[in-house]
């Protein structure tokens, strides 16, 4: 399918605490990758593959709002939200082809050409959710994620009663789910072919997702993943505290592309409970140094990071920054910045960007470009961020047009 570029948004601008700032990068356009109003689209991940081309991975699910909407005298729906839990949620892939960057800026031919999606092997007990992906040193493309097991609200009732944990209601999403666990799987060949889901270990400490039947393996997964210049492949998790319920995110490492997983460290955790650090993203620093940024809970949605001097056994204290927006990508640029792309999920509700550099302190002090700020929900975000071989970056992040549909939409900027 082909998308148009998105019409009407207003630019891009830079703001240092209410002023212009120095334009370090510039939009090119935006894109609409996938739209189908019959599917909630979210959460997607983005690599890129060579030759102007990108593999994004994303989760599809029912939106049965297209039902209301075909009713007369109904007006659009699921504009603040529509639920994240759905038993037939899956991810599909689709290859992008962009064009050069002399083309993308002119009107007419700021075009993408996206293959229709396919979806990928599902596990078949559980219904997939977020996508992450990074490039191995060996060249494969490894995928992580976490799924949801649908039960029947009575069932759902006795593992509660047991002490599990289900999330949902029979009101609101028909069925209850159990976290499943956090997995990853490979591809050999780009991603048409991957290998089936392999789940984590069970979290240490932590009470079984269902009493007695099933462990509570890995934690929820969502943000980038990287590889160590020693080959160890270092992967974020969360999960709630047994003890106060708040998340708390963990380093999961893999010495084996990920064949073999090992529990690291606690990356973050607010022992007074007050917040809580969910969608843990990492970067490797020029310097060898590990940074994991989080959305955060009970803080105002600010961003938080912790910062690992030694390989990750051990993390700094976490710090919250005036950084407003949720979650962060945090992708690593050649002169030692990172480029801080996340969803802006307060009017007006957008796609935001920072180019930071770590030993620069707070990260809300550095200028901030509104990639686009034209959508009607706040339900929207989740960026991911990728260099194209001619040295662009693509966004890939889910939108929200007028009528409520949510779709995986893309912008393209010039550093």
């Amino acid at each position: 399918m082909f998308g148009p570029p998105t019409i009407g948004y207003r630019g891009s601008e830079w703001r240092t605490h209410g002023k212009i700032g120095r334009r370090m990068l510039s939009k090119i356009c935006d894109y609409v990758i996938y739209h189908n109003p019959r599917y909630y689209c979210a959460f997607p991940a983005v690599v890129a593959c060579g030759e102007d081309s990108a593999l994004v991975v994303f989760r599809r699910a029912r939106d049965p709002g297209w039902l209301l909407r075909r009713l007369p005298g109904e007006s659009p729906k699921g504009l603040d939200s529509v639920d994240h839990l759905d038993g037939r949620s899956q991810l599909v892939a689709t290859r992008l082809r962009l064009g050069t960057v002399a083309a993308a800026r002119e009107a007419a031919g700021a075009m993408i050409e996206a293959e229709e999606p396919r979806a990928l092997p599902a596990d078949a007990e559980s219904a997939d959710q977020d996508a992450s992906l990074v490039r191995l040193g060996s060249g494969r493309l490894l995928l992580a994620g976490f799924t949801w097991y649908p039960v029947p609200p009575p069932i759902g009732r006795a593992i509660r009663q047991a002490g599990g944990a289900c999330v949902g209601s029979r009101e609101e999403t028909g069925s209850l789910y159990v976290f499943w666990g956090g997995y990853t799987r490979v591809s050999p060949d780009d991603g048409n072919i991957w290998s089936p889901h392999h789940y984590l270990p069970p979290l240490p400490e932590h009470r079984d997702a269902v009493p007695g039947a099933r462990p509570f393996y890995g934690g929820a997964i969502r943000g980038r993943p990287v590889v160590g210049p020693n080959g160890r492949l270092y992967l974020a998790a969360y999960a709630p505290s047994p003890r106060h319920g708040r998340q708390v995110s963990h380093l999961w490492t893999s010495m084996d592309d990920g064949a073999h997983w090992a529990w690291r460290s606690i990356i973050a955790e607010d022992e007074t409970g007050d917040a809580g650090f969910p969608e843990p993203a990492l970067a490797l620093l020029a310097d060898g140094r590990l940074l994991a940024c989080h959305r955060s809970t009970g803080l105002d949605d600010r961003l938080v990071t912790a910062l690992s001097e030694d390989d990750g056994l051990h993390w700094q204290p976490w710090r919250s920054h005036d950084l407003i927006g949720h979650p962060i990508d945090p992708l690593p640029l050649p002169d030692g910045r990172l480029l801080l792309i996340y969803g802006y999920r307060h009017p007006p509700c957008g796609i935001r960007a920072r180019l930071w550099h770590p030993d620069d302190g707070d990260a809300g002090a550095a200028a901030e470009m509104v990639v686009r700020d034209d959508s009607p929900s706040p339900d929207i975000g989740y960026p991911w961020a990728t260099v194209l071989d001619d040295g662009s970056i693509l966004i890939v992040y889910y939108f929200c047009d007028s009528d409520g549909v949510r779709h995986i939409a893309a912008s393209r900027l010039a550093l």
